[in-house]
């Protein structure tokens, strides 16, 4: 018998979450001890997960892709205290949903009850950024510049359920968001080498973006190794073009864009760049981003 805690946000997906949540504790309670854990804050994910280490099997967050990242920094923040990690798993119910295209994940909890008991975990990759704020990890991936922009101004004005339709509600406050950023230089320098000045830097453990983007083609989240992206200084008019040839193609398509693997990452500049971490806002440059080499497990449904 395994045991599972689902951390689990209930404002995610207007509330579609929670509902998932006992969806998955149904099927699974036959033959499994369950428990829901529900958030109650920004970071209360985080200290959740970091309480299941050592106490459950395993560990299943639902709800959007901010969810999971909180999740996975809670296991790291506990990991280095010596705990025995629980495996992962990840039931989406929010907005972009980057998670389940990269992993190939079900978003029905039905699916998922029926395949949890005999699935088999993978070993993943995870980034760890150390920042003026602390240590945070990420999954997904690491974004500095242009879409990170974008991600802060989304975040200190959305209230409730964003969804792409309530992306475009933001449109006004984004352009200005847009205009006013004078893209600082981002210096770079990776594996301890220089890798130059860029508008935007991406340290990608997966190949997606949010919205069906891809960042990179044939990236391994457990190959120990980021891949990355590092976007020329542009015009308004050229970050769409890029922005275009993400969501039809690949980023790392056009020829101004540099591309390169990693495991240790640092970025600086002159004036305030931001940066996110799996599409969730978190703080300013400087920051040093390295790699933790098959740190989490992730149960494959």
């Amino acid at each position: 018998m395994k045991s599972y805690a689902l951390i689990v946000n209930p404002m995610s997906g207007r509330g579609r979450a929670l509902h998932k949540a006992e969806a998955l504790r149904e099927g699974l309670a036959p033959s499994s001890s369950v428990e829901i854990l529900r958030t109650t804050h920004r970071g209360a994910a985080s200290d959740l997960a970091a309480h299941c280490v050592g106490r459950v099997d395993r560990v299943v967050a639902v709800g959007g892709d901010g969810t999971l990242n909180e999740v996975v920094s809670g296991l790291m923040s506990a990991e280095r205290g010596g705990g025995r990690l629980p495996e992962l798993g990840f039931l989406s119910a929010g907005t972009a949903n980057a998670a389940v295209k990269a992993f190939g994940l079900t978003s029905d909890p039905v699916v998922m009850a029926r395949v949890l008991p005999t699935v088999e975990s993978r070993s993943l990759d995870v980034g760890l950024v150390r920042h003026q704020g602390g240590e945070r990890a990420f999954l997904l991936w690491f974004g500095a510049g242009w879409d990170a922009v974008v991600i802060h101004t989304l975040n200190a004005t959305r209230s409730g359920f964003m969804g792409v339709s309530g992306i475009f509600g933001h449109v006004p406050a984004l352009l200005r968001a847009v205009s006013a950023y004078g893209q600082p230089p981002i210096t770079a320098v990776v594996d301890g080498q220089s890798f130059g000045e860029h508008s935007t830097v991406v340290v990608a453990n997966v190949g997606v973006a949010g919205f069906g983007g891809t960042i990179a083609e044939g990236v391994d989240p457990g190959d120990g190794r980021f891949d990355v992206v590092g976007v020329p200084l542009v015009s308004a008019f050229g970050s769409m073009r890029l922005a275009f040839q993400m969501m039809t193609s690949s980023l790392t398509r056009s020829q101004r864009v540099r591309h390169g693997p990693g495991v240790e990452v640092t970025l600086h500049a002159e004036r305030t760049v931001p940066f996110h971490l799996d599409g969730e806002a978190v703080g300013a440059l400087p920051v040093t981003v390295r790699l933790l080499p098959g740190a989490v497990r992730l149960l494959a449904t």
